[in-house]
């Protein structure tokens, strides 16, 4: 396998996470429209209830992968992927739909999780470090994309059509990997999976008092964003009528994150990680609480301007915390860090899919949920952030600003 394809099969495993959430957003209202809404089941927990799938599946497939192998794990993945698709796709109710997107969830932690560690088993060091970077540089194009190809399949074929693309997207991704790619981990070097030694590690992870709160804060700050994709379709097609621009606004605010995790790698290497967490964390909290007064005194409505430039600083903020949290909560891992991403990445899922649930509920409409979420994820993360990281500063804060300017 020469390495353009390989590089290439990786960066769309990787991207399937992205996909599965947002080019399912401009079919949503279809969906409401066609099965209804009602209790126990709404429109925003497609959204959701994936993430929440995807936390179970998080957990399950790092040791999966390091007792079966990658190729193993990942196609594993893609199954439940596929069989929540196709019980989506013939679905007759809405709660149909969520259960298939719960699936979809777990099974997506497949490509997800496995692709990290065949890029980890095959790259180390500095080569790894600039792989993955290329990576997730190419993935920033996928928010702003997906929405767009979704509505397009929507406009073809029905929100039951995005469904059948994402079948189809996995049957061959998974395909082309077992057809083309080996298997990256050699016998020898498999670990078998016990569950004492899970529930051994994974205690001797969250005992830690600078780890623990540094991923509840990332589910948070996961959770705000997450509101946001359960409430965009409402926000865009309802309450300011331009179903059909959503794809379009939706890229623009996802510039904001682009940009953002682009110039992280400056300030980090000029301030270190506590000062664009400091920033993020002020940022997200300036830009939930002038969202919160535009929404308090506009009746929910605030001019579609006004809402993009907040929402887009808003998002620009969430693009310093996300790595950013991530790496700090990894780094004093050490051997333990194989297991600890799936614990982390799972525990800040949960987080994530129960602020988000919270927020929705309790909001009076999208501007609204939006707003809280920003605001609630800003404060609640930044009390943990301060008990994890008692090194955290108005000077890291002060040379943080230097740096940008």
């Amino acid at each position: 396998m020469h390495n353009i394809e390989r590089f290439s099969l990786y960066v769309a495993l990787t991207a399937m996470t992205a996909l599965a959430i947002d080019a399912v957003l401009p079919a949503m209202l279809l969906m409401e429209t066609e099965l209804g809404a009602s209790p126990p089941f709404f429109t925003p927990q497609i959204i959701t209830v994936f993430v929440f799938g995807m936390a179970f599946g998080e957990l399950i497939i790092g040791p999966m992968s390091d007792a079966v192998g990658r190729r193993p794990a990942v196609v594993a993945g893609l199954t439940v992927f596929v069989a929540g698709t196709v019980l989506a796709a013939t679905a007759d109710s809405l709660g149909a739909v969520v259960a298939g997107r719960f699936f979809q969830g777990v099974g997506v932690a497949g490509p997800k999780i496995g692709t990290r560690a065949m890029i980890r088993d095959r790259y180390a060091g500095t080569e790894m470090a600039q792989v993955m970077s290329v990576i997730f540089t190419l993935l920033l194009l996928v928010p702003m994309i997906a929405p767009a190809i979704g509505a397009v399949i929507t406009a073809a074929g029905g929100w039951r059509g995005v469904f059948w693309g994402y079948f189809g997207l996995a049957l061959g991704l998974g395909g082309w990997l077992w057809l083309r790619h080996p298997e990256t981990l050699p016998r020898e070097k498999r670990i078998p999976f016990r569950f004492g030694r899970l529930k051994t590690n994974s205690k001797a992870v969250l005992r830690r008092k600078d780890v623990t709160p540094v991923v509840i804060a990332t589910g948070f700050v996961f959770g705000a964003q997450l509101t946001y994709f359960a409430v965009v379709a409402d926000l865009f097609g309802t309450v300011y009528d331009r179903a059909a621009s959503m794809p379009l606004f939706f890229a623009l605010l996802a510039t904001g994150t682009g940009v953002a995790l682009l110039l992280n790698v400056r300030f980090v290497r000029r301030t270190g990680m506590e000062a664009p967490i400091m920033a993020g964390l002020v940022f997200l909290g300036m830009s939930g609480a002038a969202l919160l007064i535009a929404a308090a005194l506009t009746d929910g409505h605030p001019p579609l301007a006004l809402l993009l430039g907040l929402a887009w600083f808003g998002f620009f903020s969430l693009g310093l915390l996300f790595g950013n949290l991530n790496a700090f909560a990894m780094r004093p891992l050490g051997d333990l860090a194989g297991l600890s991403s799936s614990i982390i990445a799972s525990l800040s899922s949960v987080v994530a899919f129960v602020f988000a649930t919270a927020v929705e509920r309790a909001a009076d409409g999208p501007v609204h949920a939006i707003a809280l979420a920003f605001l609630c994820a800003a404060l609640l993360s930044a009390f943990l952030i301060l008990i994890a990281i008692p090194q955290v500063s108005l000077g890291r804060l002060l040379s943080f600003l230097r740096v940008g300017s």
